[in-house]
């Protein structure tokens, strides 16, 4: 499985799904948080929504409290390498209206989190996000599950599954579409530019940084520094931050993702 970070620098598809209504989140640097999640009915808890890890994560505590117990140990992989970390599967999830069952949870990971928001108790991953339709409204401050038709203000542009993680191809190559982290990060480059820490639950490693633009479709969405990251990810030739954008709606029942 794929693990998040926190990127510091310095220092079965719904093949029609129905719109649902849409429910508010909080935007914290750049990341976008659901207050009202549900796990086997307790809650409502405050999750990050991260369409850049494979897994759902769950704090330790919280699963002690509410009576889970470990049943595996699964290996997570990220950039800053890979450790195993306890979970469970069978868990039902609730999101407003929106709910899946059999979902599978890893007892770790959270503390990355919290150094941006102590009040995080999970994070739903593309196990929770892929059986969905949805759009993440970062300038709305809302997210809201089901089928809406893309506005004449957004790009539309293929969305590729790599590893379990969203791929769209850029001008900078492939790059997971990422609302777990702040920075664009571009893999197997080393760098002689400002220096810091790439940070993820797995571990960290030295990385630097490089100016690029970047385009999509044609359009130009950024430009700027991008941390470069010398260890790369299998699949992905970087990361692409959602918090670069107004509004991101991922059609997962039509493998396409539209931008403004």
């Amino acid at each position: 499985m794929r693990g998040f970070g926190r990127l510091l620098v310095w220092g079965g598809l719904l093949a029609a799904s129905p719109a649902w209504p849409a429910m508010k989140m909080r935007v914290v640097e750049g990341h976008p948080i659901v207050d009202g999640v549900y796990v086997n009915g307790h809650g409502p808890y405050s999750f990050l929504i991260d369409t850049g890890t494979t897994a759902n994560h769950l704090d330790t505590k919280v699963a002690r409290a509410i009576g889970l117990k470990a049943t595996f140990r699964s290996r997570l992989i990220s950039s800053g390498g890979a450790i195993y970390v306890p979970g469970t599967d069978g868990i039902e999830v609730q999101v407003g209206e929106v709910h899946a069952d059999r979902q599978r949870f890893l007892f770790a990971g959270v503390e990355v989190i919290r150094q941006f928001e102590p009040g995080v108790q999970g994070v739903l991953g593309q196990a929770f996000l892929s059986h969905f339709d949805y759009l993440l409204d970062l300038k709305g401050k809302r997210i809201e599950f089901g089928k809406r038709e893309p506005a004449a203000s957004e790009i539309r542009t293929p969305l590729r599954m790599a590893d379990q993680r969203p791929l769209v191809s850029t001008s900078l190559g492939e790059l997971v579409l990422d609302s777990g982290t702040q920075w664009v990060a571009l893999f197997g480059l080393d760098s002689s530019g400002a220096r810091g820490d790439l940070v993820t639950m797995s571990g960290a490693q030295r990385v630097g940084t490089v100016e690029r633009k970047l385009l999509i479709e044609g359009r130009a969405f950024w430009s700027g520094q991008a941390v470069a990251v010398p260890q790369g990810e299998a699949g992905a030739q970087g990361l692409l931050p959602v918090s670069l954008f107004k509004t991101v709606y991922f059609c997962n029942s039509e493998g396409y993702v539209s931008l403004e």
